[in-house]
């Protein structure tokens, strides 16, 4: 019987073609707009993963989200380094201003300042350069994040930034962020000379907590201790995340999209698959005549539908994916694909064919035998 209802499925292969088609192109809107909503809020807090080593970062106490930026006194540096659980603590600032390119124009611009030692805060990846190139003087490196507008920097071009000189050294490749601005990395001391601001001026220390403690229990006793704020990495990321998602409009207008595939997929396939069952009720109603239950009728309906189902789930997933196979971390497009996207999408996809097959079981369950002989 099984056999039989594949048969009636893939018998009209318009129809059968129909109902994949509808449902693969609300797969695909769906993964590939949940998609591009999940790789804009890694984009929000990609700063966070930015230095991988990092396992807590110290802050204002009143700070929310990375780009929300309040100094700190320099001290907090040593008073971190004292805390029971912590190995090392770095200290990072980030500050803002306006860059003249040789060209004449000038771009807004993010300025991080890391320990001239360490180094830790700058990108790990070099297009061109090398690390020890910053002890040169008024030596920067330059991040361009993918934007034609700032591509056309390369080492040994000076640039203006806030009234100083500064000569590009190097080229560095971070993730692409958020804002999407260019970035300058040099030493702290030459960023405080080229972001001028307040009197404190640090940013966030970051610190690596030592084997065998806990990086949560690290970061309440450095809030205990020094009176700043403190979280590991995984609760920076993720309090960054839900700023974002809570306080702008990208949740809602990709949720209205995202809700719009659904529902344009549950119409679809539901008026489709109707309409599938109503020419076939002819043969279900001989089934019915020769002694097939309900029960394997529903079986066999419900065996259509999952059929349809997955393979135009399997298609949309597949779209979404190529859509996304080129998009890096530094493109303009953000796309991120993840597992589970994929398990929501499937789960979202069933539950359409689902309602779409429980309105065709209810036509096949009333279906009387004698429609053979009319």
């Amino acid at each position: 019987m099984y056999y039989v209802a594949l048969r009636m499925l893939m018998g009209d292969t318009t129809r059968y073609l129909a109902l994949v088609l509808g449902l693969a192109f609300s797969a695909m809107l769906v993964m590939q707009q949940g998609s591009i909503f999940t790789g804009i809020m890694r984009r929000a807090a990609s700063s966070v993963e930015r230095v991988p080593q990092v396992d807590i970062w110290v802050m204002h106490p009143a700070t929310q989200y990375f780009e929300e930026r309040k100094g700190i006194p320099d001290t907090a540096l040593q008073r971190v380094r004292g805390v029971e659980g912590v190995d090392w603590a770095e200290p990072l600032m980030i500050g803002g201003g306006s860059a003249i390119l040789p060209g004449g124009k000038f771009v807004a611009i993010q300025v991080v300042g890391f320990d001239r030692v360490s180094k830790l805060g700058l990108p790990s990846r070099f297009e061109e350069g090398a690390p020890e190139l910053i002890e040169q003087p008024d030596a920067v490196f330059w991040d361009n994040v993918g934007v034609d507008l700032y591509k056309s920097i390369r080492p040994g071009d000076v640039l203006e930034i806030n009234d100083r000189r500064a000569r590009v050294v190097g080229l560095v490749a971070a993730p692409r962020s958020f804002v999407g601005g260019a970035v300058v990395y040099t030493t702290l001391e030459r960023a405080r000379e080229y972001a001028p601001g307040e009197r404190t001026r640090l940013s966030f220390v970051m610190v690596g907590g030592k084997q065998g403690y806990d990086h949560a229990e690290v970061s309440a006793r450095i809030r205990e201790t020094t009176g700043l704020g403190a979280r590991t990495t995984s609760q920076f990321f993720w309090s960054t995340v839900s700023f974002f998602m809570r306080n702008t409009g990208v949740t809602i207008n990709f949720g209205i999209t995202v809700l719009l595939g659904l529902l344009v997929g549950a119409v679809v396939a539901g008026q489709t698959f109707y309409a599938f069952t109503m020419e076939n009720i002819r043969h279900f109603g001989t089934l019915k005549a020769l002694g097939v239950s309900n029960v394997l009728l529903v079986k066999m309906v419900l065996l259509q539908a999952a059929l349809v189902g997955m393979t135009g789930w399997g298609l949309g997933a597949g779209m979404a994916a190529l859509f996304g196979l080129n998009i890096t971390p530094r493109s303009t497009i953000a796309f991120l694909m993840t597992p589970q996207l994929l398990a929501i999408s499937f789960v979202c996809m069933l539950l359409t064919m689902l309602l779409a097959a429980y309105v065709s079981v209810r036509r096949v369950m009333k279906v009387e035998p004698a429609i053979v002989f009319r």
